[in-house]
């Protein structure tokens, strides 16, 4: 297979071939939401024979990074779903190599799936097979791939279970409904700048400078012995997005070197809250006991920037729009169709267990576990008297810059 040359579409359909005999085992191992993301994903690969969209691929990068960042990072459930992204994202380019180095790739996580008696030749040889399909017209291809495929994957699946390796649980994991005493929620726009601060480089590096942080206040019994620095990427765009900034930029400095840190003025929107309980050690004091993730206003989901809501620094935030500010984490309504549902910010609603869109108006039933105040009951009221569910986010799409449709902005707050 190495050095093979494939058109885009064959190398979409040499993907979807392994995606396909990946199938059975995703739906008997994983949650209901999971199993139906990867068969919508499929089923993309197949429709287009191959190609995909440019929303498709949009919406399985997006929505299947947020399903492995909830997976343990080195469980087969976060490789399945890297697989997709990876799919989703390799489809995009111009050339195939990206596709022919995913397949391969395959191969192994096969074998990890797989019982003792499978070492992934199974796999390889499928791959082979699916090759060879793909020299025919796209649709005649799609088609017969898919059917093959198919059925190795329910075989595949039976053998696993027969090994008592198939361990198939389906339940859907509980809600989680976050801190509502935070004064940030989940969905947040904020407002978030920094004074630009004086301070030293303490070290010089290839690929990092660090500097010594100007509010630090060391721990004397954390269990991490902190020197009082923080390190920069020299090349930024090598690590996440961080709202702090050097000025001159960790490039230019030399160790001894003066400089400032700082945060310009930067829209940005919350992405997750957090309690620590208790207090978490990360060798500076106070020791934590809230923190909030950030992403830039426009930035798609990726690895969002902890900050922290009790230290030293001269952190300004100011809250710029909060979707159904008028409900709390954790409320529960009744909506236009006599459903009754519980609010999980941003814009999530459930009802046994599965999400739901609600109809408006809504009305206020319980707060914290009671019968709320007529004042609450009256905001939530007039709040969703005119208008509808999709217009709130497509609010907040508007202020956060989220480059996602609605359904694709609901998906990547879900984290049933």
């Amino acid at each position: 297979m190495p050095g093979t040359t494939l058109l885009p579409w064959q190398a979409g359909l040499w993907v979807a071939g392994c995606l396909e005999r990946l199938a059975p085992y995703v739906h008997a191992c994983g949650t209901p939401r999971a199993a139906g993301f990867y068969r919508d994903s499929v089923d993309a690969f197949w429709t287009g024979h191959g190609e995909l969209a440019a929303p498709d691929a949009e919406r399985i990068a997006a929505v299947g990074a947020k399903l492995r960042a909830l997976c343990e990072e080195y469980s087969a459930e976060a490789q399945i779903f890297g697989v997709i992204v990876r799919a989703a994202e390799a489809a995009r380019q111009s050339t195939a190599e990206p596709m022919e180095q995913l397949v391969t790739w395959t191969v192994d996580l096969w074998a990890e799936l797989g019982s003792d008696d499978d070492s992934g030749d199974r796999e390889a040889q499928a791959q082979r097979d699916t090759l060879a399909m793909t020299q025919q017209p796209p649709a005649q291809a799609a088609a017969q791939i898919r059917i093959v495929s198919a059925r190795l994957g329910a075989e595949w699946a039976a053998r696993l279970a027969n090994h008592g390796l198939l361990n198939a649980d389906s339940e859907r994991p509980e809600i989680v409904i976050p801190p509502h005493d935070l004064p940030y929620q989940v969905g947040d726009v904020v407002a978030v700048s920094c004074p630009w601060t004086p301070t030293v480089t303490t070290r010089a590096g290839k690929y990092h400078a660090a500097v010594r942080w100007p509010w630090a206040v060391l721990d004397p019994d954390s269990a991490y012995g902190p020197n009082g620095s923080f390190a920069f990427p020299v090349d930024e765009s090598t690590e996440p997005w961080w709202p702090y900034q050097l000025r001159p930029p960790a490039a230019e400095l030399d160790e001894g070197d003066r400089c400032t840190v700082g945060i310009p003025p930067t829209r940005c929107y919350v992405v997750r809250s957090n309690r620590y309980d208790p207090p978490m050690d990360d060798g500076f004091l106070p020791r934590l006991t809230a923190s909030i993730a950030l992403l830039p206003a426009g930035s798609g989901y990726a690895d969002a920037a902890d900050v922290w809501l009790e230290r030293a620094e001269p952190f300004e935030m100011k809250l710029l729009h909060r979707p159904y500010g008028a409900l709390r984490s954790g409320d529960t309504v009744d909506d236009a169709d006599g459903r009754r549902l519980q609010f999980v910010p941003p814009f999530l609603f459930y009802a046994d267990g599965g999400r739901v869109r609600p109809a408006w108006p809504l009305a206020l039933v319980t707060r914290d576990g009671v019968t709320p105040p007529q004042d609450a009951v009256d905001a939530v009221a007039t709040a969703t008297a005119v208008g509808s569910h999709a217009d709130e986010i497509e609010r907040w799409l508007t202020y956060s810059e989220a480059p996602y449709t609605v359904t694709v902005a609901e998906e990547l707050f879900d984290e049933t």
